[in-house]
């Protein structure tokens, strides 16, 4: 079965009208290329779906079936080519999740983009780890999440926006060997994101694998935070080669070596039956935007003394 959408809009059309010819003014064509085109469906299906009686045209039982497929076909045509037609303006309230990488490096210049191309569209930010991201867009509290991973279900499209080279890095004051195996690293502090971070899930299963061992651990929810302590000594952390570029570069951190780590995907996720144009083009201009280069001439700040704890 293969036939084409405009022979099944002219069924559609001469269904409602009763009749080939005002089908075919509806449609701007000619009453035979009409009588043509339902022709071909019935060759198709092996069924009649139209009878001409003293009434105009009457549906059989097998056009009453097709007409009710055909009406939803028509519509949703008609409303991705509203969606999509050049010149469309797009507009929308939606709110995005992310995770601080994001919010502290590229989310604000991805607004004042969104902002200057399309006024009419709003962007309510809301800033989480990545689980708990996921978890309010299944209850359609938000309507996309941009955070680390590339598959969230069968009922969601995830589009790859960017990635970023994870590594190991200790302050020079902590006096970490340039050079680790996984299972060396219990031997010192380590601080670590959340375990509701989308970041502990991506990697949990290959750390398993490598070997990794943890001795003294500290928890934070805080990308802002676990930079800051990392920079003051307190341990060794996981960060992206691009957040912490500048540390690097002025001698704050340096990269503690070891197993490389798979590049960490970032996302934008979003339930597959509702992404409107305009949705698309807040993800499209995503993917132009991203870049978690910060600045890291920025003052850490003033902290005291944290608690450690195992893992």
């Amino acid at each position: 079965m293969n036939f084409t959408y405009r022979q099944l809009e002219t069924f559609l059309y001469s269904a409602r009208s009763g009749s080939f010819n005002a089908a075919a003014t509806q449609l701007h064509t000619t009453q035979s290329a009409v009588s043509k085109r339902i022709a071909e469906i019935e060759a198709q299906l092996g069924s009649p779906l139209l009878l001409r009686s003293q009434r105009g045209l009457q549906l059989t039982p097998a056009g009453r079936q097709l007409r009710a497929f055909a009406e939803e076909a028509v519509a949703l045509w008609s409303r991705i080519e509203r969606e999509f037609a050049p010149g469309q303006t797009l507009r929308g309230h939606f709110r995005v999740g992310v995770t601080e990488l994001t919010a502290l490096t590229w989310l604000a210049p991805l607004m004042q983009r969104i902002s200057d191309e399309h006024p009419e569209i709003s962007i309510e930010p809301v800033v989480d780890a990545g689980v708990r991201l996921f978890e309010r867009l299944q209850v359609q509290q938000l309507d996309v999440c941009v955070m680390p991973g590339t598959f969230w279900g069968a009922d969601y499209t995830t589009t790859k926006v960017g990635q970023v080279e994870e590594i190991w890095v200790a302050s020079p004051t902590l006096k970490v060997p340039k050079t680790l195996r996984p299972a060396d690293f219990a031997a010192y502090p380590v601080i670590e994101e959340s375990r509701g971070a989308a970041k502990m899930r991506f990697y949990e299963a290959w750390r398993a694998e490598q070997g990794y061992r943890f001795g003294r651990v500290m928890y934070t929810n805080s990308t802002t935070l676990l930079r800051g302590l990392t920079v003051r000594g307190f341990g060794i952390s996981q960060l992206s080669r691009e957040y912490v570029s500048h540390d690097l570069a002025a001698g704050r951190l340096r990269q503690v070596k070891t197993e490389a780590l798979p590049p960490m995907v970032y996302s934008a996720v979003y339930r597959s039956d509702t992404a409107a144009a305009a949705l698309l083009r807040v993800v499209e201009l995503a993917v132009q935007c991203c870049d978690f280069t910060h600045n890291g001439d920025q003052p850490a700040p003033s902290l005291g003394r944290g608690r450690q704890r195992g893992p």
